[in-house]
Formats: structure tokens, C-alpha cells, sequence
């Protein structure tokens, strides 16, 4: 396939009013460059393929192109292991190496603002309850023609008492999956519980062997294959791979490269965690090295379809290693793993982009690095923007796309994050659990909480790990809060810090809905016929502005979740939102689906 040309496409780095702070420097773009940008990208002869690849459960300092290559175990498992991520390594040097990228400390709220582009506070209500309604990128990409695939652990929805939990993922835009965590957790490893393209798959206690390996099933190879099958499918065709990688979270199991194989051969399918019964974690550092191997498999196969350089390549991690776990730097000093907690090393992840002839590098073998702060939700905006697709109610999306100084522009658009946090908890919970901060590359500012009600501060420059402070509150999975420097003696430059941050969190505060409109341009269409209609959350700055959209006779005119109509028979129809903000729709097999007494606006079409 020839390279594509790549369009910046303005729709991406338009934000809406209400996130000015957070978008100083995002760029408006004239009607007159949207007009352009469309032309030329609707003359490309091929679009970009977009290869999205998220790490579960690995700090920066897990992938060695960032200077660490060993590990160290706190259980005594090991010390000084040396280990190696050769294939990342390599897209890294031949694109670019992200130094401050930044996730939420656990898994589930990573991939909530990951796919949404959104903060938590928009549309996090409850673990393994996304709803539908929430536009992600794998709609985007599918909107734009593209076909979409996920594999891998999906983990955020369990389907509605309409639509089954199997079933539900595609309903985020994905054409094809495997995923592990769908209907229930299960195993993820050996012999794992996966849901492929709607089909339950329980493989736990078989004794048969995998045909492909001569080796037990094994969830990482499984759905590896799936994702390989869908490049190989889809090489004719633009497509977007989403493969967020059921390695290297525990349970800690050996892979079918640990040697000798008896080893994994024999190993317990079951784990009880916490080091013992099939949770062993002295194979940690082979866990890592097959989750690299992996992926370079995926490359390998775009490589043999002749897809490589006509691909964009993105290698995430979701968040902070596992505290058990510490990666030992160059001068010998101990980088400590501590996901779930909110410091560096539960947040701070590695970020690589490849993309040849798009992307440059170093001539001389070395790394291109990026120093400015990167927040994950900036990524489905930057990948929007590379392949040139439009982003459905872009002025929602708070991430801001970095692809221009990917391309090497200079430049460092975003000048803060803003992070609103409730871990395995409800938005009910935000009061008594929720931790909101932001920060920069210099200080860090917590809002007041119940544990610490003046709010905390600190300096990164020389405390990253956040470690300042007379006072320790230890929390859930033994995380230690300090905290933090004594307001009254910072210094002129760190009271400077901490007023902008201020700033930046009374910006963030919630502001809720009061009211909805629907605009459409026509009161009819005809049978087949579709029109796009408009909803309108007021005030402009209301955090919560999505919106749950119905019919009232799906038979008659139905409607999308992007508030698009179609008309299939004669008759009239009412066609309704209800705003996030009260609806509070839940994917969580709860009867009613959505709360329909709130806030809400309707329209009465006609198909003639």
C-alpha cells in the first residue's frame, strides 16, 4: 500500500469554551482549513491504519528504552534481574519516546478516559458500567469508515437488561473481538474465560492442548492470534486495532517461554494471589517479556501484509507497577511500583509512537524523546488527528493532541492535568473517597479532602514520589498519603505553583446541567432517508454533557447515539435526551437502564 498522507484535521483541536485553562494552547482552525483538510484527505488514495497497543500494569521504567533494565522483587523473589523489552525498544528508536505521560493509578479509569478522551468527572459513574451512549474512539473510527477490532481485556461494561454483556462491546463501535473480563472476570492466563465476537468461551480445566502451539491455552497467545487474524482480514482496508494486553496485571504465572516448559506445563491454572496458589511472582520479569514478544508479533505481521508503513503505532502502559515490584535505575537507586496510588510512580507510564516516514527519528540510532506532559486522554485526539478522522462532539473530548510535535513541531500544548479520581468506587463516593489534583511538570496541588481538609502540595522538582509531609494517612492496599509541604513557608516560585493550580481545580469544579434542547434541520424525512440532529447541554461549561438518546417507536424513525435519525416507515415518532447528568446511564444489568425522570428535550418527527 502506498504511504498515506496524513491530515491534520482542525475538527480535532477544537475544545470547547469551558476547558480554555486546560487548552491554552490548542489551536483554532478556519472553516476555510476544515474545508481544505477535508478535500485532501477525501483525495487520499489510503487513510492510516491505527495499531493501539496498552500495557496493564507497567511504569515507564518497564519498557528498557527508558534507561532501566532490571527489576528488583520487595518479596525477595529476585534482585538485579535483568530483563529486556527489545521489540518497544525498537519502534521507540524509530519514532518517539514520550518521557511524561500520565495515567490514573488503576486500570478500569484509565480505559474509561483512554477510549472516551473524557476526565473521570465527565463520565465515570461506576466500575464495569460504561454505557453506550458514551462515544469513544472505536466509534469514531468506525463512524469514519474504518474497521474496528479489540483484543484483548476489555473490563468496563457487563451489557444492560437489554443487550447481553457478550454482546455489548460492539456496541462501542467494535466490528471484532476477543476480550477477556466481559461477563465476569474469570482466568486470564491459562486456560482463560474470553468472550470472542459474542461467543462465551470458558476453557477453564481442559486438559486438550492448543493445536497452534502444542502448548496449554493460553489467553495472551489466543487473543494475540485474533488480533493478527483482523490485520490479515482487514490489509485491503483501513482499519483501527485496539489491543489492550491481558499481560503483565497478576495473577503471576509463568508464559510458554519460561524454561525448562515443564514449568508452565504443570503450573496451577487457579490463582489465590498475593504470591501463592498459581500466583508466583518470581515470573514477573518473564511476564513482561513475553507481553514485548507479543507485540512484536503484531509488527511483524503488519510488516509481512505490507502494511508497515502506512501504520501508526501507539504503545501505552495503563498504569504504575504493581508495589511489589521495583525497577532498578542506572546508579543503582530503587524506582518503587505503587499502582493505585496517585504520586509518579503510580501514574507516570511509557508512551511510544511509530510511524515511518510520519514520525521522525534520530539519525543516530539514539532515542527521540518528547519532554512535554502528555495526560492519556490525549491520545484519542492525537491518533484522530494523524488518520484524519473527525471526532463526534469534539468540544466534550478534554485531551489535546500532541501529533504535531510527534511530526516535530516545537511546542508542548498541554501545561497541566487535571485528575479527578474514585478509584473502584461510584460518583456518589467523590465526597468521602475522591481525590482530585493537578499538576505540572514542577508542583502538585490536591483539593481539600476529608482526610486532609486544607488540601495537599508538593514539589515535584525534588519530590516526585510525594513523600513531604508531618502528617501520613495510610489508605487501601497500604498506600501512604503525605501531606505535603507546610503552606506557610513555600517559597515565592512555589506559591506562584500553587495558585495556578488552584485555578485549575476551580476551573475543573463540577457544574451541573440545567437544561437540554434538540435542533434539528427538518421537521420530516422520507422512508430510508436520514438527518443529523444536534443536542444542546446549557450551560456551555456543564461537565456531565452527554446525553442518552431514544425513540419512542424505533420502527418508525430510530436513532443513533451520535443523534443521527433514519426513517423506515411512515408515521410519526418522538425522538428524546436525557442528559448524563441525572440519567446516570449504567451498563451494569440495572433495571431501568437509564433514569428518565430528569433533565430532558424532545422532538416529534415525521416520515412521509
Amino acid at each position: 500500500m502506498k504511504r498515506s498522507l496524513v491530515v491534520i484535521t482542525a475538527i480535532t483541536l477544537i475544545m470547547s469554551s469551558c476547558n480554555r485553562i486546560n487548552h491554552e494552547l490548542a489551536t483554532q482552525v478556519s472553516q476555510t482549513s476544515i474545508t481544505q483538510a477535508t478535500s485532501e484527505l477525501n483525495s487520499a488514495h489510503d487513510k492510516t491504519n491505527v495499531v493501539l497497543i496498552l500495557i496493564d500494569d507497567l511504569s515507564h521504567y518497564g519498557v528498557t528504552a527508558y534507561g532501566a533494565n532490571r527489576l528488583h522483587s520487595y518479596d525477595n523473589e529476585f534482585t538485579n534481574k535483568v530483563f529486556s523489552t527489545p521489540n518497544i525498544d525498537e519502534l521507540a528508536k524509530g519514532g518517539l519516546r514520550v518521557d511524561r505521560a500520565f495515567a490514573y493509578p488503576i486500570c478500569e479509569n484509565t480505559r474509561i478516559a483512554l477510549m472516551s478522551g473524557k476526565n473521570n468527572d465527565r463520565n465515570y459513574l461506576k466500575p464495569k458500567s460504561q454505557h453506550a451512549s458514551d462515544i469513544t474512539f472505536g466509534d469514531a473510527f468506525k463512524r469514519a469508515g474504518y474497521a474496528t477490532g479489540l483484543f484483548g481485556k476489555w473490563k468496563q461494561t457487563r451489557g444492560t437488561k437489554e443487550i447481553h454483556g457478550k454482546d455489548y462491546i460492539s456496541e462501542f463501535g467494535w466490528d471484532d473481538y476477543a476480550a477477556f473480563d466481559v461477563v465476569d472476570q474469570g482466568q486470564r492466563f491459562i486456560n482463560p474465560n474470553l468472550v470472542i465476537n459474542g461467543e462465551v468461551l470458558n476453557y477453564n480445566g481442559r486438559t486438550d492442548l492448543d493445536p497452534e502451539t502444542g502448548r496449554r491455552w493460553y489467553g495472551p497467545d489466543i487473543v494475540n492470534r485474533q488480533a493478527l487474524r483482523f490485520i490479515e482480514n482487514n490489509q485491503d482496508k483501513p482499519f483501527f486495532l485496539y489491543y489492550p494486553m491481558i499481560l503483565v496485571h497478576d495473577d503471576h504465572k509463568p508464559t510458554p517461554d519460561t524454561k525448562p516448559n515443564s514449568i508452565f506445563d504443570q503450573f496451577p491454572e487457579v490463582a489465590q494471589y498475593n504470591n501463592k496458589g498459581g500466583d508466583d511472582r518470581q515470573y514477573f520479569p518473564d511476564m513482561i517479556e513475553y507481553m514485548d514478544k507479543l507485540i512484536g508479533k503484531v509488527v511483524n505481521k503488519l510488516e509481512q501484509q505490507g502494511l508497515r508503513e502506512n501504520t501508526l503505532i501507539v504503545v501505552m502502559g495503563d498504569n504504575g507497577t504493581k508495589e511489589t515490584f521495583g525497577h532498578v535505575l542506572a546508579d543503582g537507586s530503587i524506582y518503587p511500583g505503587r499502582k493505585g496510588g496517585n504520586a509518579d510512580n503510580g501514574l507516570h507510564v511509557p508512551l511510544v509512537l511509530n510511524y515511518p516516514k510520519q514520525i521522525p527519528a534520530n539519525s543516530d540510532g539514539s532515542y527521540r524523546t518528547y519532554d512535554g506532559l502528555v495526560n492519556l486522554t490525549d491520545v484519542y485526539p492525537t491518533i484522530a488527528q494523524a488518520a484524519g478522522v473527525p471526532m463526534p462532539n469534539a468540544e466534550q473530548v478534554d485531551g489535546i493532541s500532541f501529533w504535531p510535535q510527534a511530526q516535530g513541531e516545537e511546542g508542548e500544548p498541554r501545561k497541566h492535568i487535571y485528575t479527578w479520581f474514585i478509584g473502584n468506587n461510584t460518583y456518589k463516593d467523590v465526597d468521602d473517597l475522591g481525590i482530585i489534583y493537578a499538576f505540572n511538570k514542577d508542583f502538585k496541588r490536591y483539593a481539600p479532602s476529608k482526610e486532609f481538609p486544607s488540601g495537599r502540595f508538593f514539589d515535584l522538582r525534588t519530590d516526585r514520589l510525594e513523600r513531604v509531609g508531618d502528617k501520613v494517612v495510610e489508605a487501601k492496599w497500604g498506600i501512604k498519603r503525605f501531606s505535603g509541604l507546610p503552606l506557610e513557608s513555600l517559597t515565592a516560585e512555589q506559591k506562584q505553583g500553587y495558585e495556578y493550580l488552584g485555578k485549575v481545580l476551580k476551573q475543573n469544579e463540577l457544574v451541573p446541567v440545567t437544561n437540554l434542547r434538540i435542533s434539528a434541520p427538518h421537521k420530516s424525512l422520507t422512508e430510508g432517508g436520514s438527518m443529523q440532529l444536534s443536542s444542546h447541554v446549557l450551560p456551555i461549561n456543564a461537565k456531565r454533557q452527554g446525553v442518552v438518546w431514544s425513540s419512542s417507536d424505533p420502527s418508525i424513525v430510530s436513532v443513533d447515539k451520535f443523534g443521527e435519525v433514519t426513517g423506515h416507515k411512515k408515521g410519526q415518532a418522538k425522538i428524546s435526551i436525557h442528559s448524563w447528568h441525572d440519567a446516570y446511564p449504567l451498563s451494569a444489568n440495572r433495571a431501568p437502564t437509564y433514569f428518565k425522570d430528569g433533565l430532558s428535550a424532545s422532538i416529534k418527527l415525521e416520515v412521509k
